[in-house]
């Protein structure tokens, strides 16, 4: 439908929706000059937090009349795009394992249940990525344009939406128990400053591993490693708070 409103020369699209909507809507528009407004609704709302947009509807409608329009960036993993981040590991897995109807009821709780599932049963297989150049282990990795990643955790602080390059945090603990102590520390914003999480910036990331190491992007299945992550410049433009 996205791609159908770009080709027939829409002033705007509005899209009402969470953060996978809003990634299905933005594959449909990458490239075109046409702005998109976004109403938050559904489970999750990173982008929403990320551009101060207001949670009552009225208000984010108020934006046609209000906003600007800004060019952003978006990433890329082969074909697909995202807006947001893109998580290797671990979180792609909490995916996999939502319970959609406890997701219709329950909303964000629903990923908080299947977190701590995949806490006691996932593997922590390490995975390779070349970044800047140089090679890097990890048992998971955020890879991503925004500061804002679920609930109240700032995986990547210093990101910045209007950048084209991304923020990468890399966590190299294997043990669940270790996890406990990342979870800590991501909920008061101090995750960088542990010896084995790494924070770097780069405009593409490879990333090779095993077959069965999932991959998300903006909270939707992606596919598996091996991947390549790209940003894709003066992709999409968005209406957003002056």
């Amino acid at each position: 439908m996205a791609q159908e409103a770009v080709s027939s020369q829409a002033n705007l699209i509005v899209a009402c929706g969470g953060d996978g909507t809003i990634n299905e809507i933005v594959c449909g528009m990458a490239g075109s000059r046409v702005p998109l407004l976004v109403i938050p609704a559904g489970t999750a709302n990173v982008l929403a937090k990320e551009l101060g947009l207001a949670r009552d509807w009225m208000r984010s409608v108020d934006l046609i009349k209000t906003g600007v329009v800004r060019r952003v960036s978006l990433g890329r993993v082969n074909e697909r795009r995202f807006i947001l981040m893109a998580g290797i590991g671990v979180d792609a897995g909490i995916i996999a394992a939502l319970n959609y109807r406890l997701k219709r009821e329950l909303g964000e709780g629903s990923f908080w249940i299947a977190g701590f599932k995949q806490l006691l049963r996932y593997s922590f297989t390490p995975f390779q990525l070349t970044i800047n150049g140089q090679s890097y282990s990890a048992t998971f990795a955020v890879i991503s344009k925004v500061r804002n990643y679920g609930g109240p955790f700032q995986i990547t602080p210093q990101a910045d939406l209007f950048s084209d390059e991304f923020d990468i945090c890399l966590f190299e603990g294997r043990s669940r128990w270790r996890y406990l102590h990342y979870l800590g520390h991501a909920a008061m914003g101090r995750h960088p400053s542990l010896p084995d999480v790494r924070y770097l910036k780069a405009k593409a990331v490879e990333a090779l591993g095993d077959s069965n190491i999932l991959v998300q992007v903006d909270g939707e299945l992606a596919g598996t490693l091996p991947q390549r992550f790209s940003v894709e410049p003066d992709a999409l433009s968005l209406m957003v708070p002056e």
